[in-house]
């Protein structure tokens, strides 16, 4: 880009440039010229440029057009400027200030071929130096990516040739790099920036997704108040893996940025796309060795524990297997959302998706509350349930602690347990109950334990297994155990002397009360969803 302060400094060094803003000097010119000798004098305007008057060439194209009619007709065209050879009158100047065209008084005496001609050379040889320019910066990025340097090598090295911030977002809109050579913008700073920006650049990228990879197109746009931004989409074999912004100040901002950018959007094509296939190819990896070992027989045990090693998992140690459930589980359509909550807490955990769930293996220091977090972080609105198993030893360990997670996931279902996530190890007489369900001698128990209650209570409506349970559930307290059921405390009274009358129970004895409290388990366990067969085996 040349701006009208370098066509005055280079073409016009003697010229009149007072009342010129400092806005108007910093505008591009995008080519000079003069008016056509036979109407229409202006029909070959098309925006940004400098033109040349003089009265005696506008009376010859109509004697009716002076300098303030001119005016408003070029303001029409978008021009930046107008370098009059004559006599300029105030209201010119008002009407010029008006219209955002940008005046400037030159000697009448001027030839205005030679000028002409003298700013064109100028502007042609500055596009070229330009597109010089433009070719060496991204020649640069493309041997940086070529020889396999990484997006960061990249990204600073875009920054530096431009002086610019450069912040590299992934199509999620988060940025996944961000380097500036000056300490502003930060990085503080931009983030609300974009935030405020993302709707109107993914709508410009939703519809430049299938533009060509190594010339990818790009979109000028103000960034806040006092900065420009200038965005290339990143387009890989598949789509859109992000974009690119470069990011300066507002009076930084050059033609040269849009080439660049492109370059540059260009180059990390080429990075990603090999990051992705790495990605791919080590999670196949780690997929197969995971399979292997939960699902698999386990006869190699060295040369599993030898390729997780290489993969960056040692599984020599206590481990413990966490298992998600979401409502529902697509496995392609999740893929990414888990492999973005794992990489921004800077989790290495070997997982999968089996059977509609995720299951990873966390050594003992992962809290499995803050993986949940980070999942949900990236699945907004889906609900997402957890489990974990005990630490096991070793690979068999693994396949025990994951049978676990998952009766413990099975648990929270089935009773609808109010917790982030389910340890198997806190779940207490309900592991051994859920195991024993299936059991003649459970199902005895229960009915010969409550079986008067509840045939009570489906004849009258008197409510007494319900309020055993909350009297237990209280402590033992007729007072709280009403506050929970909504009654008087005197009722809770009554139906606890009905029970002992009915059954003959005295509750005050320990051994009657653990059976009650048994039987009370084994009918919730009772009343919810049926274990499907072979999940607990």
């Amino acid at each position: 880009m040349i701006t009208l302060r370098e066509v005055i400094a280079n073409v016009l060094p003697d010229e009149d440039r007072d009342g010129l803003s400092d806005a108007a000097l910093a505008r591009e010119v995008t080519w000079v010229t003069r008016p056509r000798p036979s109407p229409p004098a202006f029909a070959h305007l098309n925006g940004g440029e400098l033109v040349l008057l003089r009265q005696e060439d506008l009376s010859d194209v109509d004697d009716r057009l002076t300098l303030d009619v001119a005016l408003r007709q070029l303001a029409g065209f978008g021009i930046s400027a107008v370098a009059f050879a004559g006599a300029i009158t105030d209201d010119d100047r008002v009407l010029a200030r008006d219209r955002d065209v940008a005046l400037i008084a030159i000697d009448h005496r001027v030839n205005l071929a030679t000028l002409e001609q003298q700013a064109s050379q100028l502007i042609a040889e500055r596009r070229r130096e330009r597109q010089r320019r433009g070719q060496e910066a991204g020649r640069r990025l493309m041997e940086l990516a070529i020889a396999g340097e990484p997006l960061a090598a990249i990204i600073s090295a875009l920054a530096e040739a431009t002086d610019q911030a450069v912040a590299l977002e992934g199509r999620d809109g988060k940025i996944l790099t961000y380097f500036n050579t000056r300490s502003e913008p930060s990085r503080d700073a931009i983030d609300p920036l974009l935030d405020a920006t993302r709707g109107v650049v993914q709508n410009w990228l939703s519809v430049t997704s299938d533009a060509s990879p190594a010339e990818p197109p790009t979109m000028h746009m103000a960034l806040g108040g006092e900065l420009d931004r200038t965005v290339a989409p990143v387009i890989g074999r598949d789509g859109l893996l992000g974009c690119l912004s470069l990011i300066g100040p507002t009076s930084a901002w050059s033609g040269d940025d849009g080439l660049i950018t492109s370059r540059g959007a260009a180059a990390c094509a080429i990075v990603l796309a090999r990051e992705f296939a790495s990605i791919a190819a080590r999670r196949e990896i780690e997929l197969n060795v995971l399979d292997e070992v939960l699902d698999g027989a386990l006869r190699n045990e060295t040369t599993l524990l030898q390729q997780a090693r290489r993969l960056g998992h040692d599984l020599t140690g206590q481990q413990r297997m966490m298992v998600c459930s979401a409502a529902p589980v697509n496995a392609n359509a999740i893929r990414n959302e888990v492999n973005l909550a794992l990489g921004s807490r800077g989790l290495n955990l070997l997982w999968r998706i089996k059977d509609e769930q995720i299951e990873l293996v966390l050594p003992p220091a992962s809290e499995p509350a803050s993986v949940l977090k980070a999942i949900k972080r990236e699945m907004p609105g889906t609900p997402v349930r957890a489990a974990v198993g005990q630490l096991q030893d070793g690979l068999s360990g693994l396949q025990r602690s994951r049978r676990e997670a998952l009766q413990a996931l099975l648990i929270q279902d089935r009773l609808g347990l109010d917790e982030t996530v389910a340890e198997f190890g806190r779940l207490g007489i309900y592991r051994l109950l859920f195991a024993a369900e299936a059991l003649p001698e459970s199902t005895e128990f229960h009915r010969a334990t409550l079986g008067e209650l509840l045939e009570n209570d489906a004849q009258h409506h008197a409510e007494l297994v319900p309020t055993l349970r909350a009297w237990f559930a209280a402590n033992g307290s007729p007072k709280v155990a009403a506050e929970k059921l909504g009654v008087h405390r005197n009722t809770v009274l009554y139906r606890l002397s009905r029970i002992g009358a009915l059954t003959g129970y005295d509750l005050d004895d320990a051994d009657t009360r653990l059976r009650l409290q048994l039987a009370l388990a084994i009918d919730m366990i009772a009343t919810t969803k049926p274990v499907p067969n072979g999940v607990l085996h």
